[in-house]
């Protein structure tokens, strides 16, 4: 039986202050303590490898707990952050330039055939083929504890994909729209091989923050 912990980042800076954010924001200071406290928890569950987001925020919480527990830490590209159009980055999520690319990108969000995009995002076709990508690259792992560092997005794209495997986009996303992630809260995957069928163990635990 394989287990995957998947940990959300700890709060970054752009987190703090509600803006969209890059591939290279860091932690807060907040999140940084979060990131240390999660280290902890680890030091009680049974992990032989860390697999990071390579975005920076994901890096620091993944290293975090590397440190603390002297684990390897690798980065791939399926944990990454769900790509939004770069006219977004840096800017606030309450500015009207923000409101009318989301209210836009939602208007065209269950678009079937995938070919509809505002300028150079990850359109939502895409983005839930990396999420079963991602499934499919951690079944063929050698490991059987791995914990997967990354983003609220992704972790719920996973997840959904394990509910709902063959859910068309509206299923996909009746189902991803339910449920948010804490940061450094931890979510929990088991994968039988012989059965050949994912589990889902645990979502968004984070009493470890108190």
């Amino acid at each position: 039986m394989k287990k995957i912990y998947f940990v959300r980042h700890g709060e970054s800076e752009g987190n703090a202050i509600r803006i969209h954010q890059s591939k290279d924001t860091p932690l807060s200071e907040i999140g940084q303590s979060q990131a240390k406290i999660v280290a902890l928890r680890f030091a009680k569950i049974e992990t032989s490898l860390i697999i990071a987001s390579p975005y920076l925020r994901a890096r620091q919480t993944a290293q975090a707990i590397a440190d603390r527990n002297k684990l390897k830490v690798e980065t791939s590209e399926f944990f990454a952050e769900r790509r939004g159009p770069s006219e977004l980055v840096g800017i606030s999520h309450n500015s009207e330039q923000s409101k009318q690319i989301r209210k836009e990108l939602g208007e065209h969000l269950l678009d079937q055939d995938g070919t509809w995009i505002y300028s150079d995002e990850e359109n939502a076709v895409e983005f839930a083929k990396r999420a079963e990508a991602a499934l499919e690259f951690l079944k063929q792992r050698p490991e059987e504890n791995i914990t997967v560092v990354c983003h609220a997005l992704i972790i719920r794209m996973i997840f959904t994909k394990i509910l709902n495997p063959h859910g068309d986009l509206k299923n996909l996303y009746d189902i991803y729209e339910s449920f948010d992630l804490n940061n450094t809260g931890i979510s929990v995957a088991t994968y039988d091989s012989e059965k050949q069928r994912w589990q889902m163990n645990c979502i968004n635990d984070y009493s470890h923050l108190g």
